[in-house]
C-alpha cells in the first residue's frame, strides 16, 4: 500500500503520491521488515537517544544534583474562607495587670482587650476541620506507625513512635522504621481548643503565659508586610518605633516562616474563623509564590537555614488542613532537604555544602519529623542516616560526664544550645526515657536553666522541648523559670507590645542576628509547648498505671 501526501490543486486538496524506499517495494515478512529497519532507521535512533541521554547528564550537572519537582512549575494561590478585602487594622495589646488565672486561647481571647480581670465561662472553639476535634485526638488513620493527633510519643524501639489520642492516651505500635505515620490520629490535634484545654493546664501553662502568646500574634500580625512576609533587618512596623532588627539579610523567607509558626502553632490557619486567616493566607502565599522549582524556599538567601524554617511552616500549614494546593509545595521542600544531605548525614549552609553544623541539622531534621506528622512522603534511609552526623558532634569515649552531650562540629567542645538540639533530635530518634544519653544530656541541661542575665532564645525554644517531653518534675522546675522569664521580659505597651526586645533586659545571643522578629516567633513558641505536641513520654507514665 503506497503513501501519500496532500497538494493544493485548482483549489482542492489531492493525494499526491510518495516515493517508497526500495525495500519496502515488494511484500516483505514482519521479520524482514524488523531486519530492513534495524538497517536503515535504527542507526538515527540511537543517535538520538545518545544525544538526549548526554543532554539530561548535562542538565544534572550544571543544577548541582538538585531534584526538579515538576509540581512546582507554577506557584498556586490558596485562598483563606470568607477573607476580608480590607480588614480592620489591628490595635496593640496592653499587656499590662495580665492575670494569673489558667484560660483557654479562642477567636475571643487572641482579640480581647484589656485583659479580662474575672474569670469567665469557657468558649468552645473548634472550627478547623476534622485534624481538629473537639477531643483534640485528630483523624483516625487507620494506620499503626506513626505521629498522632496529639504529636509523637515514642515508646517502640527504634524511629517508630507510639500515638496519644484524643487528649487520653491511645496506642498504636511503631514499627522501628521511621519517625511514623497515623496511629490513633494524624497531624496536630493538640492545637485543636478541645485537646489545648486540657492539655495547657496539665502541661504548666497559665492564663499569662496564653496572654503574652496572644500579644505575640498580634505584634506579629501588625508587623507583617504587606506582601505577606517578614523581614529579619527590614520588619515593616507601622508606627516605625520598634526597634531591634537583625542583621542577617536577604532571609525573607526565614522571617516569613518565623511569623507563620506561632499562628499555627495557636491552631490558627488560614481556613479557620480566627482574626489572623488573611495574614495567615499571605504568608503561605509568600513562601509558595517565592519557591524554585527544584523545591527551594530559602528565596535566594541563608539557603539551607531559610529553607529548613519555610520547611516546617508549610508541612504544618498542610497538615493541618490537608489543603492540596500546599502539598506538592511541602513535598517538594522536603525532596530538597533530602537531596541536600550530605554524606556525614547532615547539612550545613548551602545546597552544595559538604560540610555540616549541629544547628542546620536540627532545622532540616524538624522539617522531616513536621513531614511526616503531616503524612508527607519522607526517606527512611535519610533519617537513618542523620544518626551518623549525632554520633560525630557527641564527645568521644562513654565517660558519664559527657554522656548526652552535643558541640556545634565534630571536635568542638558542647554547648547547651547544640546540646539541646542533639537531645531533641535524639528523643526523635526513638530513644527511650532512661536512655543515658537522653538522661545525662537532662542533667546537663538542668545545670544551665533560663536566666535573664544569660539570655539565649533560641536555646530556650529546643530545651524547653526536650524538657517538655520528659514530663517529669524537671520539666516542671524548668517550666516555673521559663514561662515566669518569659512573662516578664515581654514588652508590655506601645507598638512594641507582645515582642520581645532582642538586646533589652540584656542582650540576647542570637538577637543581633535575628532580631526581634526571631526573638518574638521563638518567644511565643516556647509559651506555645504545651499543645504544640505531645510530651513524647507521657504514655510510659500512663501505661504504669495500668
Amino acid at each position: 500500500m503506497g503513501l501519500f501526501k496532500k497538494k493544493q490543486e485548482n483549489g482542492q486538496t489531492q493525494p499526491v503520491p510518495i516515493a517508497e524506499p526500495e525495500w519496502l517495494e515488494e511484500e516483505l515478512s514482519l521479520g524482514e521488515r524488523f531486519k530492513q529497519w534495524i538497517l536503515h532507521d535504527s542507526p538515527s535512533w540511537m543517535i538520538s537517544a545518545l544525544f538526549h541521554t548526554v543532554l539530561l547528564l548535562l542538565v544534572g550537572l550544571f543544577m548541582g544534583g538538585q531534584v526538579i519537582v515538576d509540581e512546582l512549575t507554577d506557584a498556586t494561590v490558596i485562598e483563606s474562607a470568607n477573607e476580608e478585602a480590607d480588614p480592620k487594622p489591628l490595635e496593640p495589646f496592653d499587656l499590662a495587670g495580665t492575670p494569673e488565672e489558667p484560660t483557654e486561647l479562642t477567636t475571643e481571647s487572641l482579640t480581647m482587650e484589656p485583659p479580662a480581670q474575672e474569670a469567665r465561662e469557657a468558649i468552645k472553639y473548634d472550627d478547623s476541620g476534622k485534624p481538629f476535634e473537639m477531643e483534640g485526638g485528630g483523624t483516625e488513620s487507620g494506620l499503626e506507625t506513626g505521629v498522632g493527633g496529639l504529636g509523637l510519643n515514642i515508646k517502640a524501639s527504634g524511629l517508630g513512635p507510639v500515638l496519644s489520642g484524643k487528649g487520653g492516651v491511645e496506642s498504636g505500635r511503631g514499627t522501628g522504621q521511621g519517625f511514623g505515620k497515623g496511629g490513633a490520629g494524624i497531624g496536630f490535634g493538640g492545637r485543636g481548643q478541645g485537646a489545648r484545654e486540657a492539655m495547657l493546664a496539665r502541661a504548666g501553662g497559665t492564663k499569662q503565659t496564653e496572654r503574652a502568646v496572644a500579644g505575640a500574634l498580634n505584634w506579629l500580625a501588625r508587623h507583617q508586610s504587606n506582601d505577606g512576609s517578614w523581614s529579619i533587618d527590614n520588619y515593616a512596623c507601622p508606627e516605625k518605633s520598634c526597634t531591634g532588627v537583625g542583621t542577617i539579610r536577604n532571609a525573607s523567607a526565614a522571617g516569613t516562616a518565623l511569623g507563620l509558626l506561632p499562628f499555627l502553632a495557636a491552631g490558627q490557619t488560614h481556613q479557620s474563623k480566627g482574626p489572623y486567616k488573611t495574614h495567615i493566607t499571605k504568608a503561605v502565599n509568600w513562601l509558595i509564590g517565592h519557591q524554585a522549582r527544584n523545591g527551594d524556599l530559602s528565596a535566594g538567601g541563608s539557603q539551607m537555614y531559610s529553607h529548613g524554617l519555610a520547611a516546617i511552616a508549610l508541612c504544618e500549614a498542610y497538615g493541618m488542613t490537608n489543603d492540596s494546593h500546599i502539598r506538592h509545595a511541602a513535598q517538594g521542600a522536603i525532596q530538597f532537604i533530602e537531596a541536600a544531605q550530605n554524606e556525614e548525614g547532615s547539612w550545613r549552609y548551602s545546597f552544595t555544602s559538604k560540610d555540616s553544623d549541629t544547628s542546620v541539622f536540627g532545622w532540616q531534621m524538624m522539617a522531616l519529623k513536621s513531614a511526616l506528622m503531616s503524612n508527607l512522603e519522607v526517606n527512611p534511609a535519610k533519617v537513618e542516616r542523620a544518626r551518623k552526623w549525632m554520633a560525630t558532634v557527641q564527645p568521644e569515649g562513654e565517660n558519664s560526664q559527657s554522656m548526652g552531650l552535643f558541640g556545634y562540629q565534630a571536635g568542638n567542645q558542647p554547648t547547651p544550645s547544640m546540646t539541646s538540639v542533639g537531645l531533641l533530635i535524639t528523643q526523635y530518634l526513638g530513644a527511650t526515657k532512661d536512655d543515658p544519653v537522653v538522661a545525662g544530656g537532662v542533667r546537663y541541661l538542668m545545670k544551665h536553666p533560663p536566666d535573664a542575665k544569660a539570655r539565649d532564645t533560641y536555646y530556650w525554644y529546643y530545651a524547653t522541648q526536650v524538657m517538655h517531653n520528659m514530663c517529669d518534675a524537671d520539666w516542671d522546675a524548668w517550666n516555673r523559670k521559663m514561662r515566669k522569664l518569659l512573662v516578664e521580659t515581654q514588652c508590655k505597651t506601645g507598638c512594641a507590645a507582645g515582642s520581645w526586645d532582642p538586646g533589652v533586659p540584656a542582650r540576647d545571643n542570637f538577637g543581633t542576628m535575628g532580631g526581634r522578629v526571631m526573638m518574638t516567633s521563638l518567644s511565643a513558641l516556647t509559651l506555645e509547648v504545651y499543645y504544640r505536641y505531645l510530651p513524647l513520654y507521657q504514655l510510659d507514665k500512663e501505661e504504669a498505671k495500668k
